[in-house]
């Protein structure tokens, strides 16, 4: 950015309204931090001062106090995925994104975004208050990402409402048909759709799963997913050819194949940590190398009992890429992942059960019924409770108890004004069916 014209800046701040709002910074190694402000205020014009606050229990408090300089990004209504990353405690915020080597990082496609030097810090309570004057601005003509009464409010707006009944999209962002979508009573179903190869990972199936999962999320009339594989596996993991490609035709160098696990499989387990819709697994067939990982991202795994599951990647002379080394031991435990993962056994539906990477197994023709079962008994809740309910259980993973009870006395108290939970109540004491609308 380059230096801007106050006036321009004056003028511009009364021409959007602010919605949520990044701030960006390097830590003392340089390390990218970014969190998503608390509160976000223009307070003068001359000098022209900003304030933001961020919670005391923050970690990234520290990189703030000390840094010399952040950015302020007000994010554009298209940008949900991102403010859903950076509202979650990922590894990496900033995976796949290109923010430069130095400096605060800068973040594309915003409505607004504004260079600011740190002036004051100051107690407030039981957060920082942090004032920086601007000394870089730009403004696109883009709307904002505005959140209202526990949601994005203009979700609504920017998704065609679907007709009554069943919905359905055959492709998703591309003409190969590789990933189905369709949708009813408040249910997506998210089909992996080339039999041919197992329903391997190409790089065109990794897009068009990407696609289906962010339409899901976006969606205010979704409150389950349920994924699952066309043919007989769910998911026979990333496709050999493809991978050998990378080095054998293309000759990628070791800083190329980073970038390209980066921008390419890792997207799939950023977009599905960052999703606030439960996502349900419904595993049939292999689900092998990063099959078994992809089913590990969902929040609820069944599978019919001819599943296969292996954490194969040695295999081939690899490691898990895409997240499974942290995924498994939460869910099977450290000596049940490394021996799966070390050995590159093919363990069973039964084994699978047994070890808890699966919560049920069915005979294959009940599969999909099941899951629609499941799905249909979490979708009769209040839909923004349940998002609430899954991003808790997200969250919980790597916060103390007491961020997490902070976390959730701030949920709760926007659940209960919201007119579900009164709806919710009222059902109850009258002894009828609730009719929950989404606010």
């Amino acid at each position: 950015m380059d230096s801007f014209d106050p006036r321009t800046y004056r003028d511009a701040l009364g021409q959007f309204a602010t919605g949520v709002t990044i701030i960006t910074a390097r830590d003392a190694d340089n390390n990218p931090v970014g969190v998503t402000a608390n509160s976000f205020n223009s307070v003068s014009l001359d000098p022209p001062l900003i304030l933001w606050s961020l919670s005391k229990s923050s970690r990234s408090m520290p990189a703030f106090e000390q840094a010399a300089d952040f950015n302020v990004h007000i994010l554009a209504s298209d940008q949900d995925a991102l403010s859903n990353r950076f509202a979650s405690r990922s590894a990496d915020k900033f995976a796949g994104l290109d923010i430069g080597d130095a400096g605060p990082p800068l973040l594309e496609g915003c409505t607004a975004r504004l260079r600011c030097k740190t002036r004051y810090n100051y107690e407030g309570g039981d957060h920082i208050i942090f004032v920086g004057e601007v000394v870089g601005y730009e403004h696109d003509e883009k709307p904002p990402l505005l959140f209202h009464n526990g949601d994005y409010a203009d979700k609504k707006r920017r998704i065609a409402k679907p007709d009554a009944g069943v919905t359905s999209a055959p492709v998703i962002g591309k003409a190969d048909n590789v990933v189905t979508y369709s949708s009813s009573d408040r249910i997506a179903t998210i089909t992996l759709n080339s039999p041919d190869t197992r329903n391997a990972l190409a790089e065109n199936v990794i897009a068009a799963l990407v696609d289906a999962l962010q339409r899901a999320d976006n969606d205010p009339d979704i409150s389950c997913v349920i994924l699952t594989g066309a043919g007989a596996s769910f998911c026979s993991g990333g496709n050999i050819k493809q991978i050998k490609a990378l080095t054998a035709d293309q000759g990628m160098s070791p800083l190329e194949l980073e970038n390209w696990y980066r921008t390419h499989i890792q997207r799939i387990p950023n977009i599905m940590d960052a999703m606030s819709v439960p996502v349900i697994a419904a595993v049939n067939g292999h689900a092998i190398g990063a099959g078994c990982d992809l089913a590990c991202m969902c929040d609820i795994r069944i599978a019919a009992n001819d599943a296969t599951f292996a954490e194969s990647f040695l295999r081939v002379g690899i490691i898990p890429g895409d997240g499974g080394a942290w995924l498994l031991p939460r869910i099977v435990g450290m000596a049940r992942a490394s021996q799966m993962l070390l050995t590159g056994e093919f363990i069973d539906a039964v084994k699978a059960q047994d070890y808890g990477l699966v919560s049920e197994t069915l005979e294959p023709a009940e599969l999909l019924e099941r899951a629609m079962e499941l799905a249909q008994q979490i979708v009769q809740y209040p839909p923004i409770a349940i998002r609430k309910s899954k991003r808790l259980l997200k969250d919980a993973r790597d916060v103390t108890l007491k961020e997490h009870l902070d976390q959730a006395a701030i949920w709760q108290g926007v659940l209960q004004q919201m007119d579900d939970h009164r709806e919710a109540v009222d059902a109850i004491l009258e002894k009828r069916p609730p009719n929950f609308q989404g606010k």
